[in-house]
């Protein structure tokens, strides 16, 4: 946000050589409030990536206003974001009010939350603030035909409109406009949700099938002699490995975070289980050397069951925990 409260255009300056005076076409903002009504249509979501906090949108908004003081039209921003293009159309009358669209194409940043990943739902937002006037000159009201198109799709999510509000924003500082007489601006900020929910647990088995093949690998070697070296360990090492390059697959669609993500936490059961058969491996084979065959046997079978069941609960708790 940039406070322009005084818009400074280029001139000459007054010739009397005064102290206090303005510069040649200086504007000062009117007293007057101003009420807007304004609305957007989503036309495009492009470029979702959780791991840059960033989307691409594509919408139209409209203005509807009355009075000369203001041109919202030409002085909106994106609060949130960048606006790349824009195409103006001119001032209409609409029954009395002033009435203008813009269309805007921009890239928009935000936080996402990507704790639940993949079985994560966000809600984006588009922020529309004046560039020029504060809250107390202009307030934006939402208008109620704002909507998204039907065509507007996001690979993964369902897309959903929440309901446009307007609130204030304050910024801490005056921006060093000390005729203010105020320690902080507010400005008038209209605010569009809009929400991703995932509807299956279809990105949960794309994501992690591999680590769900390297546990079943891993609990089919207790099927194999416990002295068959090459094909008992190799089998569950091999899923240690696999296992091991799916969570940096994962890794690369996930921004930095401190927390642990359900993706992780599922990727460390799955690598766990799997060190786990290989430790019992060692285990059997020594009870085998021992010429203790069918205990060998015995402790392969209820690790399989015991190991597997086990997987299969705590991977279902995990999430059970996290999407509650």
């Amino acid at each position: 946000m940039g406070l322009c409260l005084v818009q400074a255009v280029p001139g000459r300056a007054q010739s009397d050589g005064l102290a206090g005076s303005l510069i040649d076409g200086a504007v000062t903002i009117a007293d007057t409030l101003t009420e807007v009504q304004t609305g957007i249509y989503v036309l495009r979501l492009t470029n979702v990536s959780p791991r840059d906090g960033s989307f691409d949108a594509d919408f139209w908004i409209w203005f509807r206003w009355q009075g000369s003081d203001v041109r919202p039209d030409q002085t909106f921003e994106l609060a949130n974001g960048v606006i790349a293009n824009r195409s103006d159309t001119e001032v209409i009358n609409d029954n009395g009010f002033n009435y203008a669209t813009v269309r805007v194409q921009g890239t928009i940043y935000q936080q996402f939350d990507v704790q639940k990943f993949p079985l994560d739902d966000h809600v984006l937002t588009i922020d529309i603030e004046d560039a020029q006037y504060e809250a107390a000159n202009l307030v934006y009201v939402p208008d109620s035909e704002t909507e998204l198109d039907p065509k507007v799709q996001v690979a993964g999510w369902q897309v959903g409109l929440g309901r446009p509000v307007t609130e204030t924003h304050v910024y801490p500082t005056n921006y060093g406009y000390q005729s203010s007489g105020e320690a902080e601006a507010r400005y008038s900020r209209f605010v569009v949700p809009i929400t991703l929910e995932r509807t299956s647990f279809a990105p949960l088995f794309k994501l992690f099938w591999i680590s769900f093949l390297s546990v079943i690998l891993g609990l089919l070697a207790f099927k194999v002699k416990s002295d068959d070296l090459d094909a008992r360990f190799g089998m569950g090492v091999g899923s240690i490995f696999a296992a091991s390059a799916n969570a940096f697959v994962i890794s690369d669609s996930l921004p930095e975070t401190t927390n642990i993500t359900l993706a992780e936490q599922i990727n460390l059961i799955a690598v766990g289980a799997i060190f786990l058969t290989v430790f019992i491996s060692i285990w059997s084979l020594r009870l085998r050397y021992a010429g203790r065959d069918e205990a060998s046997v015995s402790l392969d079978n209820w690790s399989l069951l015991i190991i597997g069941v086990g997987y299969v609960l705590l991977n279902a708790a995990v999430m059970l925990i996290e999407l509650i």
